[in-house]
């Protein structure tokens, strides 16, 4: 990919023009919180470098013009977690709707390099995780063993507790 392109491999957008998108509009993205296929439930986060240093995160990512949100989860865990591991579409369960503010106090949830809105889904992913993109490592967490608030980026250990809470799993 040429340096002057923003973008995942499908998405071609001049840096300047997606800087100026980003400081007009809010992204639409997904954030995909993977359960396993395993009979005792476990979540599966991605350690990955955010504007606060490192933090366990959601998989996740904008979503593309007349991309349907069950194909742009797929496309997300895909990139971040290699192509050994698939979605089961059917399994998948709309959890909430989480804004994340460019400034801080306007809402619960901040990130300085974008508003976005993120539908934020949970599924039952299975295969072996290879962590890529902007993932550096991944791991499966039983519920009672998941890393602090404070291990958490973006404020997204906020985000799996609601997640949780909607699948009576806290």
């Amino acid at each position: 990919m040429r340096g002057d392109l923003v973008g995942a491999g499908d998405r071609w957008i001049p840096e300047d023009e997606y800087q100026l998108i980003l400081a007009r509009v809010p992204i639409a993205c997904v954030d995909l919180l993977p359960l396993s296929a395993e009979a005792s439930p476990r979540v599966g986060l991605i350690l990955r470098q955010t504007p606060a240093g490192p933090g366990w995160c959601l998989v996740g990512g904008s979503v593309l013009r007349n991309e349907p949100i069950a194909d742009a989860l797929r496309r997300h865990l895909i990139a971040t977690l290699g192509s050994g591991t698939s979605l089961h579409p059917e399994s998948l369960t709309f959890a909430t709707t989480i804004e994340y503010f460019t400034q801080p106090g306007i809402g619960d949830f901040h990130d300085p390099r974008k508003h976005a809105i993120a539908h934020t889904y949970a599924g039952v992913c299975s295969g072996t995780p290879e962590p890529a993109g902007e993932a550096d490592r991944f791991a499966w967490f039983a519920l009672d063993r998941l890393p602090s608030e404070e291990e958490f980026g973006f404020g997204q250990g906020r985000v799996v507790k609601q997640v949780l809470a909607k699948l009576g799993l806290s």
